[in-house]
Protein backbone atom coordinates (compact mmCIF):
# COMPACT_ATOMS: atom_id res chain seq x y z
CA UNK A 1 0.00 0.00 0.00
CA UNK A 2 1.22 3.45 -0.83
CA UNK A 3 2.19 5.55 2.14
CA UNK A 4 1.15 9.21 2.07
CA UNK A 5 3.14 11.69 4.13
CA UNK A 6 1.37 14.13 6.43
CA UNK A 7 3.92 16.65 7.71
CA UNK A 8 2.38 16.47 11.18
CA UNK A 9 1.99 12.71 11.38
CA UNK A 10 5.22 11.44 9.87
CA UNK A 11 7.75 8.95 11.21
CA UNK A 12 11.28 10.24 11.69
CA UNK A 13 14.34 8.11 12.34
CA UNK A 14 16.90 9.92 14.53
CA UNK A 15 20.50 8.70 14.53
CA UNK A 16 22.93 10.19 17.04
CA UNK A 17 25.56 8.46 19.17
CA UNK A 18 25.00 11.01 21.96
CA UNK A 19 22.07 9.82 24.12
CA UNK A 20 21.42 13.34 25.46
CA UNK A 21 21.09 14.81 21.96
CA UNK A 22 19.01 11.83 20.90
CA UNK A 23 16.55 12.26 23.76
CA UNK A 24 16.31 16.02 23.27
CA UNK A 25 15.37 15.71 19.59
CA UNK A 26 13.01 12.82 20.31
CA UNK A 27 11.05 14.80 22.90
CA UNK A 28 10.96 17.88 20.69
CA UNK A 29 9.57 15.98 17.71
CA UNK A 30 7.11 13.95 19.79
CA UNK A 31 5.72 17.19 21.18
CA UNK A 32 5.12 18.35 17.60
CA UNK A 33 3.16 15.18 16.82
CA UNK A 34 5.82 13.25 14.93
CA UNK A 35 6.41 9.54 15.42
CA UNK A 36 10.06 8.92 16.23
CA UNK A 37 12.43 5.97 15.96
CA UNK A 38 15.77 6.41 17.72
CA UNK A 39 19.15 4.76 17.29
CA UNK A 40 22.58 5.53 18.72
CA UNK A 41 24.25 2.83 16.62
CA UNK A 42 24.94 3.78 12.98
CA UNK A 43 25.75 0.14 12.22
CA UNK A 44 22.09 -0.85 12.59
CA UNK A 45 20.56 2.04 10.66
CA UNK A 46 20.14 0.19 7.35
CA UNK A 47 18.25 -2.62 9.04
CA UNK A 48 16.03 -0.23 11.01
CA UNK A 49 15.30 2.00 8.01
CA UNK A 50 14.53 -1.00 5.78
CA UNK A 51 12.16 -2.44 8.37
CA UNK A 52 10.42 0.73 9.57
CA UNK A 53 10.55 2.75 6.33
CA UNK A 54 10.52 6.17 8.03
CA UNK A 55 9.42 9.28 6.15
CA UNK A 56 12.58 11.17 7.09
CA UNK A 57 15.98 10.54 8.68
CA UNK A 58 17.86 12.95 10.96
CA UNK A 59 21.49 11.88 10.79
CA UNK A 60 24.41 13.13 12.86
CA UNK A 61 27.50 13.52 10.70
CA UNK A 62 30.16 12.93 13.36
CA UNK A 63 29.94 9.49 14.97
CA UNK A 64 32.79 7.25 16.14
CA UNK A 65 31.82 3.88 14.63
CA UNK A 66 30.77 5.12 11.22
CA UNK A 67 30.41 8.67 9.94
CA UNK A 68 27.01 10.00 8.96
CA UNK A 69 28.33 10.51 5.45
CA UNK A 70 29.09 6.81 5.11
CA UNK A 71 25.71 5.87 6.59
CA UNK A 72 24.02 8.18 4.09
CA UNK A 73 25.84 6.55 1.16
CA UNK A 74 24.73 3.12 2.35
CA UNK A 75 21.12 4.28 2.70
CA UNK A 76 21.10 5.83 -0.75
CA UNK A 77 22.62 2.67 -2.21
CA UNK A 78 19.86 0.47 -0.79
CA UNK A 79 16.72 0.00 -2.90
CA UNK A 80 14.40 0.07 0.13
CA UNK A 81 15.85 3.24 1.67
CA UNK A 82 17.15 5.27 -1.27
CA UNK A 83 14.04 7.46 -1.44
CA UNK A 84 14.02 8.47 2.23
CA UNK A 85 15.10 12.12 2.62
CA UNK A 86 18.03 12.75 4.96
CA UNK A 87 18.73 15.87 7.00
CA UNK A 88 22.27 16.01 8.39
CA UNK A 89 22.85 17.35 11.88
CA UNK A 90 26.32 18.87 12.10
CA UNK A 91 28.48 21.30 14.04
CA UNK A 92 30.66 21.76 10.95
CA UNK A 93 29.12 23.84 8.20
CA UNK A 94 32.26 24.70 6.25
CA UNK A 95 32.06 24.44 2.48
CA UNK A 96 33.91 21.12 2.26
CA UNK A 97 31.72 19.38 4.85
CA UNK A 98 28.52 20.57 3.21
CA UNK A 99 29.82 19.62 -0.23
CA UNK A 100 30.50 16.08 0.98
CA UNK A 101 27.14 15.92 2.75
CA UNK A 102 25.14 16.78 -0.38
CA UNK A 103 27.36 14.60 -2.56
CA UNK A 104 26.59 11.65 -0.25
CA UNK A 105 22.88 12.15 -0.91
CA UNK A 106 21.76 14.43 1.90
CA UNK A 107 18.73 16.62 1.25
CA UNK A 108 19.40 19.33 3.83
CA UNK A 109 21.28 20.09 7.04
CA UNK A 110 20.80 21.78 10.41
CA UNK A 111 23.58 23.21 12.50
CA UNK A 112 24.43 22.32 16.09
CA UNK A 113 23.47 23.57 18.61
CA UNK A 114 19.99 22.96 17.26
CA UNK A 115 17.55 25.78 16.84
CA UNK A 116 14.03 24.46 17.41
CA UNK A 117 12.29 26.60 14.79
CA UNK A 118 14.95 25.99 12.14
CA UNK A 119 14.88 22.24 12.73
CA UNK A 120 11.07 22.05 12.47
CA UNK A 121 11.00 24.26 9.39
CA UNK A 122 13.55 22.13 7.57
CA UNK A 123 11.73 18.93 8.55
CA UNK A 124 8.43 20.28 7.25
CA UNK A 125 10.07 21.40 4.00
CA UNK A 126 11.64 17.98 3.44
CA UNK A 127 8.39 16.17 4.20
CA UNK A 128 6.41 18.39 1.82
CA UNK A 129 8.96 17.76 -0.91
CA UNK A 130 8.79 14.01 -0.25
CA UNK A 131 5.00 14.07 -0.46
CA UNK A 132 5.19 15.80 -3.86
CA UNK A 133 7.79 13.33 -5.11
CA UNK A 134 5.72 10.37 -3.87
CA UNK A 135 2.66 11.76 -5.66
CA UNK A 136 4.58 12.15 -8.92
CA UNK A 137 5.98 8.63 -8.64
CA UNK A 138 2.48 7.28 -8.00
CA UNK A 139 1.12 9.14 -11.02
CA UNK A 140 3.93 7.84 -13.24
CA UNK A 141 3.33 4.32 -11.95
CA UNK A 142 -0.40 4.63 -12.64
CA UNK A 143 0.28 5.87 -16.17
CA UNK A 144 2.62 2.96 -16.84
CA UNK A 145 0.13 0.43 -15.47
CA UNK A 146 -2.76 1.85 -17.49
CA UNK A 147 -0.70 1.97 -20.70
CA UNK A 148 0.33 -1.66 -20.19
CA UNK A 149 -3.26 -2.66 -19.42
CA UNK A 150 -4.45 -0.91 -22.57
CA UNK A 151 -1.87 -2.71 -24.72
CA UNK A 152 -2.79 -6.08 -23.19
CA UNK A 153 -6.50 -5.47 -23.78
CA UNK A 154 -5.87 -4.47 -27.37
CA UNK A 155 -3.90 -7.65 -28.05
CA UNK A 156 -6.50 -9.85 -26.36
CA UNK A 157 -9.55 -8.30 -27.99
CA UNK A 158 -9.45 -10.16 -31.31
CA UNK A 159 -8.71 -13.63 -29.84
CA UNK A 160 -11.52 -13.11 -27.33
CA UNK A 161 -13.98 -12.13 -30.06
CA UNK A 162 -13.13 -15.33 -31.89
CA UNK A 163 -13.48 -17.44 -28.72
CA UNK A 164 -16.83 -15.83 -27.94
CA UNK A 165 -18.12 -16.62 -31.43
CA UNK A 166 -16.63 -20.13 -31.43
CA UNK A 167 -18.04 -21.06 -28.01
CA UNK A 168 -21.51 -19.82 -29.01
CA UNK A 169 -21.38 -21.80 -32.28
CA UNK A 170 -20.19 -24.90 -30.46
CA UNK A 171 -22.98 -24.64 -27.89
CA UNK A 172 -25.70 -24.09 -30.50
CA UNK A 173 -24.43 -26.94 -32.65
CA UNK A 174 -24.64 -29.55 -29.93
CA UNK A 175 -27.87 -31.50 -29.42
CA UNK A 176 -29.48 -30.97 -26.04
CA UNK A 177 -28.81 -34.56 -24.99
CA UNK A 178 -25.08 -34.36 -25.81
CA UNK A 179 -22.73 -35.13 -22.88
CA UNK A 180 -20.56 -32.24 -24.11
CA UNK A 181 -23.33 -29.69 -23.56
CA UNK A 182 -22.31 -28.98 -19.97
CA UNK A 183 -18.63 -28.53 -20.88
CA UNK A 184 -19.52 -26.25 -23.80
CA UNK A 185 -21.71 -24.11 -21.53
CA UNK A 186 -18.85 -23.84 -19.04
CA UNK A 187 -16.42 -22.81 -21.80
CA UNK A 188 -18.79 -20.08 -22.99
CA UNK A 189 -19.26 -18.84 -19.42
CA UNK A 190 -15.51 -18.63 -18.82
CA UNK A 191 -14.93 -16.81 -22.11
CA UNK A 192 -17.61 -14.27 -21.18
CA UNK A 193 -15.98 -13.85 -17.75
CA UNK A 194 -12.61 -13.26 -19.39
CA UNK A 195 -14.17 -10.67 -21.70
CA UNK A 196 -15.60 -8.83 -18.71
CA UNK A 197 -12.19 -8.79 -17.01
CA UNK A 198 -10.55 -7.36 -20.13
CA UNK A 199 -13.30 -4.74 -20.39
CA UNK A 200 -12.71 -3.71 -16.77
CA UNK A 201 -8.96 -3.58 -17.31
CA UNK A 202 -9.35 -1.38 -20.37
CA UNK A 203 -11.44 1.18 -18.48
CA UNK A 204 -9.46 1.56 -15.24
CA UNK A 205 -8.74 5.16 -14.27
CA UNK A 206 -7.35 4.54 -10.77
CA UNK A 207 -6.54 1.31 -8.99
CA UNK A 208 -5.61 -0.32 -5.69
CA UNK A 209 -3.60 -3.46 -5.17
CA UNK A 210 -4.00 -6.55 -3.03
CA UNK A 211 -1.45 -9.05 -1.80
CA UNK A 212 -0.76 -12.08 -3.95
CA UNK A 213 1.56 -15.06 -3.58
CA UNK A 214 5.23 -14.77 -2.59
CA UNK A 215 4.95 -11.16 -1.47
CA UNK A 216 3.76 -9.85 -4.84
CA UNK A 217 0.88 -7.42 -5.33
CA UNK A 218 -1.71 -7.37 -8.10
CA UNK A 219 -4.41 -4.95 -9.23
CA UNK A 220 -7.67 -5.46 -7.36
CA UNK A 221 -10.23 -5.13 -10.17
CA UNK A 222 -13.12 -5.09 -7.71
CA UNK A 223 -11.73 -1.92 -6.11
CA UNK A 224 -10.56 -0.19 -9.29
CA UNK A 225 -12.20 3.05 -10.41
CA UNK A 226 -13.79 3.25 -13.85
CA UNK A 227 -15.65 5.95 -15.78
Amino acid sequence: MEKTTDTYDASILIIDDNPVNLRFVELLLNKEGYNTICSHDPMEVIEIASLKEPDLILLDITMPQMSGLEVCRLLKGNDRTTGIPIIFVTANTDDQTLKEAFAAGGNDYVKKPLNREELLARIRACLREKALVDKLVQQERLTAVLETAGAVCHEMNQPLQFLTWASSELLEGLPSESPLKEQATSIKSHVERLSEIVKKLANITTYKVRHYVKGHSIIDLDRASMP
